[in-house]
């Protein structure tokens, strides 16, 4: 359970960094972070997740991390710019792009829940 927990922190870490870098330029480069290792922690954090599967603890955790997900990079979204900051790739609340792999991801999630629920009741 410890490295599902860690491998959420570190990919929270890697969007906040993404995301700082996007908004700020140069902000890794300041902080002497190669933009690389970010690229390669996102990797990481799929491959251990891959491997380390755990269909219960996934049900457990389904809704927390669906909506943690989706709420933290909101805010990110929102304070990034009330900071002074600028997206230099276009990523921002006014784009409909990102509405729909939001609004897919929650979906997706939502309907995943309801089918597992649904097995759940006829295993009762």
């Amino acid at each position: 359970m410890i490295i599902y927990w860690l491998t959420g922190i570190v990919l929270l870490a890697d969007i906040t960094l993404l995301l700082v870098n996007d908004f700020f330029p140069g902000t890794l480069d300041a902080l002497g972070i190669p933009l690389w290792t970010l690229f390669a922690a996102l990797a990481l954090v799929a491959f251990t997740n891959l491997l380390t599967y755990n269909k219960e603890l996934e049900k457990r955790f389904r809704i927390f991390t669906t909506g943690f997900l989706t709420l933290y990079p909101a805010f990110l979204l929102i304070l990034l710019p009330a900071l002074g900051g600028e997206s230099s790739s276009g990523i921002s609340l006014a784009s409909p792009f990102l509405w729909v792999i939001l609004l897919f991801f929650l979906w997706s999630n939502w309907r995943q829940h309801i089918k597992e629920s649904k097995e759940a009741d006829r295993q009762s």
